[in-house]
């Protein structure tokens, strides 16, 4: 593969002479795409792709990704501004999407007035994490608008297992990289500090009336100790999130990438503009779908 760095100035020319070449060879079209991640990523050489930015780059809008934390970032009053826009065709639904996203960024314990993209960090999100959110209760009684203001289908089984369109809502709507992880099995061995802890805290006796002998029926009632912690607000020992991590869950990955536009203030935003400008909106949007 040619060397960025050997090519120096003359590395524009090339990419553009690329794109209007017609018989590219798998090399090229690399190439291209090597171009590409420098753009949006600021990379320098192939070393530097990561697997987070492989799949942030699969992102079919990720300005519109950019959007929607800015708009998490707006106040009431600047979202109204879009709310009182006259021209329907051109709404962006600032007040309707900013709800979901306040609800969404409890879960990740993201706040409004701090840069976005650095508050993101590795961590799990469970089930019940989910299901105890103002943001699942709204997707449940919203269904049908969530579909249209974001335009992926929210799956019939939602209220029992949201974990799916949890981490489609993150990754596609957020730009946040994230996998869904499934359910592990567990080697005893590796969890004999949880289960000599809850023997010691005398937690089986007490509150299950025996002492399990075998460690899966041991695990089964360390879980169900867990999710009561968990209920009751009161933090979990570093064995017992060892535990809990077997679950089936969504990991927020470390490492997110530095997509450009992630990185700017808001006051440099394309929304900000268009803020202070309300009826340059439509033609906003006339611009991003002319593109798709």
């Amino acid at each position: 593969m040619v060397d960025v760095v050997d090519l120096g100035k003359n590395w524009v020319r090339y990419i553009h002479d690329l794109k209007g070449k017609l018989d590219r060879t798998d090399e090229e079209n690399a190439m291209l795409i090597l171009a590409d991640l420098i753009r949006l990523y600021g990379i320098k050489s192939p070393s530097e792709i990561t697997e987070q930015m492989e799949t942030h780059y699969s992102i079919r809008d990720k300005e519109g990704t950019a959007d929607n934390r800015d708009i998490f970032r707006f106040d009431k009053e600047q979202r109204f501004v879009d709310y009182l826009n006259p021209a329907h065709a051109g709404k962006q639904y600032w007040v309707e999407k900013g709800d979901v996203f306040d609800k969404l960024c409890k879960i990740l314990n993201i706040e409004k007035d701090k840069n976005f993209h650095k508050q993101i960090r590795k961590n799990e999100i469970y089930e019940e994490d989910i299901k105890n959110s103002d943001w699942y209760f709204h997707v449940i009684q919203h269904k049908h608008l969530m579909e249209e203001l974001f335009g992926y289908k929210v799956p019939k089984d939602f209220h029992k297992n949201p974990l799916a369109y949890f981490k489609t809502f993150c990754l596609k709507i957020m730009g946040i990289v994230c996998t869904l992880e499934q359910a592990k099995g567990m080697h005893p061995d590796d969890h004999e500090a949880l289960f000599k802890q809850h023997m010691k805290e005398d937690i089986y006796r007490k509150h299950y009336v025996y002492t399990p002998r075998t460690p899966t029926k041991k695990r089964v009632c360390s879980d169900d100790w867990i999710n009561r912690k968990i209920e009751a607000g009161e933090e979990l020992t570093i064995a017992e999130r060892k535990l809990r991590a077997l679950r089936k869950h969504v990991a927020i990955h470390n490492g997110q990438p530095r997509y450009k536009r992630y990185l700017s203030s808001l006051e440099k935003s394309p929304l900000h503009f268009y803020y202070n400008h309300p009826g340059d909106l439509k033609n906003k949007q006339n611009r991003r779908a002319s593109k798709k």
